[in-house]
């Protein structure tokens, strides 16, 4: 079975800044995150949406309703 080969170091500045951003303090990126900056435009995305899914919006008390 083929695998996706991970992003390795060293990478371009644009792919160290979105995974620096992706995670907390100065971990190093997971597997995952590397794999999807193979591809920046839908790592970007990807960043976007978890922020949202782990966000304190879906857990509101209000049911995530904002005025």
């Amino acid at each position: 079975m083929s695998r996706i080969a991970l992003l390795e170091p060293p990478c371009t500045d644009q792919a160290g800044a979105l995974l620096a951003r992706m995670m907390p303090g100065d971990a190093p990126p997971i597997g995952l995150f590397r794999m999807f900056a193979r591809n920046l435009p839908m790592a970007d995305a990807m960043h976007g949406w978890g922020r949202y899914e782990l966000g304190s919006r879906l857990t509101s008390l209000d049911g995530g309703r904002h005025a």
